[in-house]
């Protein structure tokens, strides 16, 4: 049998729902002394008032000679006054004030003589004098309850005399991971299996506000396997999160073991990725059934495990920082739900722009990849591109980060991430920011405004690269093309070509997997083929794409087709065997005014280097005669 979905709701109808069912979890505040030393990001569990006055006795603020305010009243510069030695006294910065003494001149004001000090202007009293209790008074409020600390604070702690704080217990938060696919990291990867990530990451979110965790051994998609794990946790926990086994699956035993234990409030949410979430409560535990994949749960996890565990600790979660953009691409979603896009920002030309990333729920390395969330409400059918728009961040970015981006849209090459990791290398600041949407796609993307740099390998009639596809968007005068590098293009084929494929006539009867359109291997695939008089659509998976020169090699290797087609470096990653077609040039286009910019010089250094040339040269069919000219 499949689990059904009660009727979803919006999520701020569950988080109020949910929240409103958990009075004994928000009531029930657990305490502990700790050192005042290791108080930072605590919670102070009452209020906090000073035992000792700080500074707690008057004090010089100079270095210089303490003296009697009323003796330096007829101090003026035309007329200087002479003080005796017997008259003041020398002091340094923090010395105690010593009676009768009322007020310190600054060594530099002062004439030094042989037996005594001469003048030029007077002093009031108090004047350059630290006050017994001017920063704080005993006694005084320092910190009110529910004070979560600082470092500053700890400084502060000490020195009015608190040397223990009473702090809010640290809640504990149960990770229970589920699923008969699932496997521990150190256990052997084969087919059918996924090894578990999602703890890492909802353990390291949880850190990161203070929370404890534990996580516990994965469970079998056995009721009695999950209800025994559940028991466990809620004996050692505060809070109990389920990870998968929350959808409509045969196996997804969830909604019903937690109706059992205690009570379902709310089984799906209307937003997208995470509606399958379910929000409950074991006996008088809060629990949250996590979606299985990580971009759901991270989202269902950071909008309502989060907040409510802050709620208990009476913190509001901080406010998102949200940035306006301009949007590189449409964005169209269903008035189903509430949906998430994972987002990636930069600067181009003064603005912002923001690019949408892969929307699939388990694409983990996206949501790593990404600066934050665009999102689609419910009663929108989505955006436009040009459209500015809303992007909440996962954290600030500093605009010199933004600044030192190279948005980058066009055909991709493994040589754009090796790039990254030679800047990172070099201590610089410039990172390339890139999305694969084919040559021709980021050639459109660079006229309108969409990116700094436009990979791209597109064959001209006369056989070079690249000259007659910027005819169509652009003015060439206004154009360069950087080399980057010189490419192997050709046939991908499993290990020993088991079907002695040797030219594009050994294709006719063979599955692909192929590039996208617009992608310059796939435009010089559709020549070859034209060239031999091959219909393309007599080619079975002709239409069956992917974005990336590796992912193309990888579906090759996984038998998922016969042959593909890419750039040499891809199948000796992938080892597997790589028919020879052709030579090509992969060129950066960039608008020529955008050649000062201080990332493309850092680029242009990187392209040039001896060391680039070397780690080139490790990757295998590339050459490097000519990378980091600019024609």
């Amino acid at each position: 049998m499949r689990n059904i979905y009660l009727d979803t709701k919006e999520l701020e109808d569950s988080i109020e729902i949910f929240q409103n069912n958990l009075d004994q979890f928000f009531e029930d505040k657990k305490t502990e002394i700790i050192n005042s030393k290791d108080a930072l990001g605590r919670i102070s569990a009452k209020a906090i008032f000073a035992k000792y006055s700080s500074p707690s006795y008057h004090s010089s603020a100079m270095d210089g000679v303490m003296v009697v305010s009323e003796m330096t009243k007829l101090a003026r510069e035309n007329k200087p006054l002479f003080l005796k030695n017997e008259d003041f006294i020398y002091c340094n910065t923090g010395s105690p004030l010593v009676k009768p003494y009322d007020a310190v001149i600054m060594i530099e004001d002062v004439k030094i003589e042989e037996d005594g000090i001469t003048i030029l202007k007077p002093v009031n009293a108090w004047e350059n004098i630290r006050i017994q209790g001017e920063d704080v008074i005993e006694k005084d409020l320092i910190f009110e309850s529910y004070h979560k600390f600082r470092a500053v604070d700890l400084s502060v702690l000490i020195a009015t005399g608190i040397n223990e704080v009473e702090v809010l217990k640290k809640p504990i938060l149960g990770l229970i991971p589920s699923g008969n696919e699932i496997i521990d990291k150190d256990e052997e990867l084969s087919v059918g299996k996924i090894i578990e990530s999602n703890s890492a990451m909802l353990k390291s979110m949880a850190f990161e506000n203070g929370i404890e965790t534990i996580i516990y051994p994965i469970v079998k998609d056995e009721k009695d396997s999950i209800e025994k794990a559940l028991l466990k946790a809620s004996k050692e926990c505060d809070f109990v999160c389920l990870i998968a086994g929350t959808s409509a699956g045969s196996k997804d035993f969830t909604s019903e073991i937690v109706g059992k234990l205690g009570e379902v409030f709310v089984h799906g949410i209307s937003i997208k990725p995470g509606k399958p979430a379910i929000l409950g409560k074991i006996f008088d535990l809060p629990f949250v059934g996590l979606p299985g994949y990580p971009v759901s749960t991270h989202i269902v996890f950071e909008r309502i495990v989060i907040p409510t565990i802050l709620k208990k600790l009476n913190q509001i979660e901080d406010d998102k920082e949200i940035i306006k953009a301009k949007l590189t691409k449409p964005v169209i979603s269903s008035l189903k739900n509430r949906e998430y896009i994972r987002s990636k920002l930069g600067i181009v030309d003064g603005k912002t722009i923001v690019t949408p990333l892969d929307r699939k729920a388990g694409s983990l390395f996206s949501l790593a990849q990404s600066d934050g969330y665009i999102i689609i409400d419910r009663n929108i059918e989505g955006y436009n591109r040009g459209d500015i728009i809303d992007v909440i961040l996962h954290k600030p970015i500093a605009k010199e980060i933004l600044n030192n981006r190279i948005v980058c849209i066009g055909s991709h090459d493994i040589v754009v991430d090796l790039l990254n990791d030679m800047f990172a290398k070099d201590k610089k600041q410039t990172r390339i920011s890139s999305s694969h949407v084919g040559s021709l796609g980021g050639l459109k993307a660079l006229s309108e405004g969409d990116c700094l740099i436009a990979p791209s390998h597109l064959l001209d009639e006369d056989g070079t690269y690249n000259n007659d596809a910027i005819k169509l968007f652009f003015d060439p005068e206004n154009i360069s093309k950087i080399n980057v590098v010189g490419r192997r293009q050709g046939i991908y084929v499993p290990k020993g070509n088991p079907l002695s494929i040797k030219t594009i006539d050994d294709l006719l009867d063979k599955k692909m997997v192929n590039r996208q359109r617009g992608a310059g291997t796939r435009l010089l695939f559709d020549y070859l083929l034209k060239k031999e008089n091959i219909d393309p659509y007599t080619i079975r998976g002709y239409d069956n794409e992917v974005t990336t020169h590796l992912s193309a090699a990888l579906a090759v290797k996984n038998g998922d087709c016969d042959f593909s087609i890419g750039v040499e470096s891809a199948a000796i990653k992938m080892d597997i065997d790589f028919i020879y077609l052709k030579d090509e040039e992969y060129q950066f286009i960039i608008k020529k005014e955008n050649l000062k910019l201080q990332s493309i010089k850092d680029l242009l250094e990187i392209l040039r280097s001896e060391d680039f040339k070397i780690r080139i040269s490790e990757l295998g069919g590339y050459n490097t005669n000519d990378s980091g000219n600019i024609l």
